[in-house]
This record gives structure tokens, sequence and C-alpha cells, in this order.
């Protein structure tokens, strides 16, 4: 393909309270249930109200309503080579597709090299020994491996390799399968249905992908080794100085759980990145620094949330 110009996003105009999002909901899709959690923020009087964040047990009880962005750490789109390989022309006409008709099994990881195809593109089933990147290559040729613009730019992980610490592919395998497609009538998926101001003043649930690790360093924090409770205290500490300083984002009810590192269970990671997202995406909106992607991720890439804000 040929190389794409670099470009500038253009900030969404959102500082007008009639025009931001009645709720902001940032999901952390980790591998199990007990790690798939939640950080909700509720616009009241011009201010953002942030909750603690919750496991999402059972898939069903999730609410989309309307007014909410809803984004989800995972990839919402496929590459241009993946969808011309496929032939594909959008990725809501893909979502319509998959799991039907010639693409009945997309949502069956293979289990053996010879079981890839176009139409079933990810894999491994499992990590076993002998599973080869090589093989995914072989069967799937320049798409297996091709990123997103986006994925560039964030560094992210492929969506069709199920290996090793940056995949992330078995959450776009659950989001695509038992959230998107069901909801798919009433849903908006940014930023292909439209920019997102557009979005937002028809009151529509919006899908959205979003990159906890991303947001993160919009609030001008770091930190040094997620997996410890004490670096993502001392994080919390620096977010709760910095992003709750002006009173615009409410984190009254998170303070304690920002202070203590969220705690030293395995889901505390995930429940720093779900509420560490939900603060960063309400500052961005608040901000009116929610950038529009270029136009030609609109069709089948997409864009992550806030990627190219200043």
């Amino acid at each position: 393909m040929p190389a794409r110009r670099r470009h500038r996003t253009a900030p969404a105009q959102l500082k007008n309270p009639g025009s931001l999002p009645a709720e902001i909901l940032a999901i952390d899709w980790g591998s199990t249930p007990a790690k798939r959690q939640l950080c909700r923020a509720l616009l009241h009087r011009g201010r953002y109200v942030v909750a603690p964040p919750r496991p999402v047990l059972d898939v069903g009880t999730l609410t989309l309503d309307s007014g909410a962005v809803v984004a989800f750490d995972c990839p919402i789109g496929v590459s241009g080579e993946y969808a011309a390989v496929a032939g594909l022309g959008s990725f809501r006409e893909a979502l319509g597709v998959f799991g039907t008709g010639r693409f009945s099994r997309f949502y069956e990881p293979a289990a053996r090299a010879e079981d890839i195809a176009t139409e079933r593109p990810f894999y491994p089933l499992r990590g076993l020994k002998g599973v080869r990147r090589d093989d995914l290559r072989r069967a799937l040729g320049e798409a297996a491996f091709a990123p997103r613009e986006c994925d560039r730019l964030a560094r992210a992980g492929p969506i069709f390799w199920l290996v090793g610490p940056r995949q992330v592919g078995r959450s776009a395998l659950c989001v695509w399968r038992d959230v998107l497609t069901p909801n798919l009538d009433r849903l908006a998926l940014w930023p292909f249905d439209g920019p997102l101001t557009d979005l937002v003043a028809a009151r529509r649930p919006i899908a959205a992908e979003m990159s906890p690790a991303f947001l993160l360093r919009t609030l001008g924090a770091t930190v040094t080794r997620k997996a410890d409770p004490a670096a993502r205290a001392a994080c919390g500490r620096a977010v709760l100085r910095g992003a709750g300083a002006d009173g615009r984002v409410d984190l009254d009810a998170v303070a304690a759980r920002l202070r203590d590192g969220f705690g030293p269970s395995s889901a505390g990671e995930d429940a720093f990145d779900a509420t560490i997202a939900c603060i960063a995406l309400a500052k961005l909106f608040l901000d009116g620094r929610v950038p529009e992607p270029p136009a030609h991720a609109r069709r089948v890439e997409g864009w992550i949330l806030g990627l190219g804000a200043s």
C-alpha cells in the first residue's frame, strides 16, 4: 500500500455542557470475567462524577444507555490490508457478517495452522509449543500482522495473533461478538458512523476504542510497573494532584482506591486501567480535546479515543 501522509488530527469542540456525553464508561476487558473492570463517570452540572470500578461478571448485564460513550480496551476495526483480502467495505459491514455465512467460524480461533483462513484469522486457540507467527503469515499474507495506523501510533499489538503479553485479539473476539454485534442496530460506532460531535448530539449510545496506557499519558502521569500495587498507588496520587485539582472531575468516590493502588488482587491492575481511562476521557471531553481521526480511518480501521490530543 502507498505510504500515508502524516496528518494532524483536529480536536472536536465539546466544551459546551449540552454537547458532552451524559456518561462515560471505560471498560478494561480482561481475560476473565473478574478482570473485566468498568469505571463510570456521570455528567452532573457540568462536572463528571467518577464512580468506583466494578467487575463485569455477566456481559448480558452491561447496559449501553442513550447519551453514553462506552470505551473498550480492545481494537474496534481491522487493518485496511485485511479488509481488502476479506472483501469488506466497512467495519460496520464486517460486524454484520462475522459469524455468519462464509465467516461462520470467524469467532473460533484456529487450533491448528491448517485451520487458519481469511474467514478464520485468529490463531492460535492455545499458546502451545510449536505455534509460530509464520503459520499466520503463511495463511493470511501481509494481512496477518498489518497494523492499523492507530496501532502504530499507540504501539498496540497485532489483532489476530493470540499469544504474548501484548495480544489484544481475545478481547476483540468477545466484545465484537457479545457486545457490539447484538446491539448493532442501536449503537453508534465511532469513528465509523460520523464525527464525535454529531454522535454525541444524537444521544445514541456510542461504542469506541480506548487505550489506558495512552490515556494515562494525557494526564501527565506515569506508572513504573503497573503490576505493582505500590507503583499504581504512586501514580494514583499523582493523578489526584493533577486531574482532581480543579474539581471539574469529581474523584471523591475513587480517591481511596487511587491512593492504595487498587489493592493486591490480580484484578487491581484492571481496575486501575479502567479508572485511569475514565478520568482521562472525562478531562479530554471537558477540555474539548478529543481529536477526530484521519478520513481514511473512518471506513475499516477505526481510531483510539484521544489519540493525537495535544
